[in-house]
């Protein structure tokens, strides 16, 4: 099942551009801190470019990063 976002981040996220947004939102709906690879799977685009854009949600904070070994694991900000 699919997890609705709250209506507040509905709004951050309605003002991010499409290939952002799409990132934001499969992050956030995948409900657990995930790495680049593995957001990058969900929503079909190339790794790097999904890892470009998971650091620009870091940089916005909308994005928290934790670093497990070598691996880096994003989780939308609560």
């Amino acid at each position: 099942m699919t997890r609705q976002l709250p209506r507040e981040k509905l709004e951050k996220a309605v003002t991010l551009r499409n290939s952002v947004r799409k990132i934001y939102i499969a992050l956030y709906t995948n409900r657990r801190p995930s790495t680049s690879t593995e957001i990058a799977q969900l929503v079909g685009q190339a790794r790097a470019h999904v890892n470009m854009r998971l650091q620009q949600l870091v940089d916005m904070g909308l994005v928290s990063v934790e670093r497990k070994g070598k691996a880096k694991y994003f989780e939308v900000k609560q």
